[in-house]
């Protein structure tokens, strides 16, 4: 999507992240984004695509008056000689305010675009490129991937709403992105410098193809649990209808607020499930954190009264040392 604004003109401020295997074709998201936002997942030690339903509450703590101050002037510098600016980054989804603050310090509205794939699909291309190639490591990490999917829809559609916003879906842009080029021109008032017309070649041509969707996967090839999936599932028609209404739809808005409660009550009772074996595994990363003792002589463990007294200022000075350098 960002690639699509930035060959049809758009300001998509860089320098970019680098390609990598599961995008060949760059990520066209800004670095200083990435690095804003990753300091503040940071700082409220959390995951910057993070499961915890009390995320997004969790990084609005941390957010200070100098990290308002910091984005305005970011913001400010990138538009001084454009009219749109184009931010790409999934670690967005926490900081939609603190970016719609910015945007209007500097006189500017704010509009939204999410792009739709089909969660058994985000996760399975996920899991291709990122997982371990250990079998049971990797089901887990599908399964908490398609927490954290979940959970980052249902902060994105509540933090949006009553904005203006629009869906994209990934299969629809790789096979007509004029279509939903067209779509965005309608939904949010985008303004393409370059062409859209179907008669005119374009660089967008080159750039989005079919064959971009390299890996296609459906629920029957995860491992998910039934109550997890069930609720993505309902996640995915809520946003689809969304996208059918042109981004607004009070019923399915209220849908996403019920979906919310059912996560949240998934979550908690999942994280008592689970007590003993994040007890166990705080406690293995606390004995591995701790220095173990320094070594001492033979003989130095000895009881005092068993030191005779030609060795005794040596041993109690050793220990004395010893002491020190655990301190230290």
């Amino acid at each position: 999507m960002s690639g699509l604004f930035h060959h049809l003109g758009v300001e998509v401020p860089g320098p970019y992240l680098g390609a990598n295997a599961s995008n060949p074709k760059g990520f066209y998201e800004s670095k200083w984004s990435v690095r804003f936002h990753e300091e503040l997942c940071s700082r409220a030690r959390m995951h910057v695509m993070d499961s915890r339903p009390s995320a997004y509450d969790d990084l609005q703590a941390v957010i200070t008056p100098r990290d308002r101050a910091k984005l305005a002037r970011w913001v400010a510098k990138v538009g001084a000689e454009h009219d749109q600016i184009v931010v790409k980054d999934p670690r967005s989804v926490w900081t939609q305010q603190l970016w719609q603050e910015a945007a209007a310090a500097d006189s500017r509205d704010t509009v939204f675009i999410s792009m739709l794939r089909h969660p058994a699909e985000t996760i399975g291309s996920r899991a291709a490129y990122y997982a371990s190639a250990d079998e049971a490591k990797r089901r887990r990490y599908e399964v908490f991937n398609v927490a954290r999917w979940v959970n980052n829809q249902l902060v994105s559609e509540r933090h949006t709403r009553g904005r203006s916003r629009s869906f994209i879906g990934y299969a629809d842009l790789l096979t007509d992105w004029r279509g939903e080029a067209r779509r965005l021109s309608d939904e949010l008032g985008v303004r393409w410098p370059g062409s859209i017309a179907p008669d005119v070649v374009s660089p967008v041509d080159e750039f989005i193809t079919p064959d971009l969707r390299r890996v296609q996967v459906r629920w029957e090839d995860l491992e998910i649990p039934a109550e997890l999936q069930q609720i993505a599932v309902e996640v995915w028609e809520a946003v689809l209808a969304l996208r059918a209404a042109g981004g607004a739809d009070a019923q399915q808005s209220a849908a996403m607020d019920a979906l919310q409660l059912r996560y949240q009550e998934l979550f908690e009772r999942s994280g008592a499930i689970s007590h003993d074996a994040v007890e166990a595994r705080a406690a293995e990363r606390e004995r591995e954190q701790t220095p173990a003792p320094a070594p001492t002589p033979a003989g130095d463990d000895r009881p005092i009264r068993d030191v005779g007294a030609r060795e005794l200022l040596g041993v109690v000075g050793r220990r004395a040392a010893a002491r020190v350098r655990r301190r230290g």
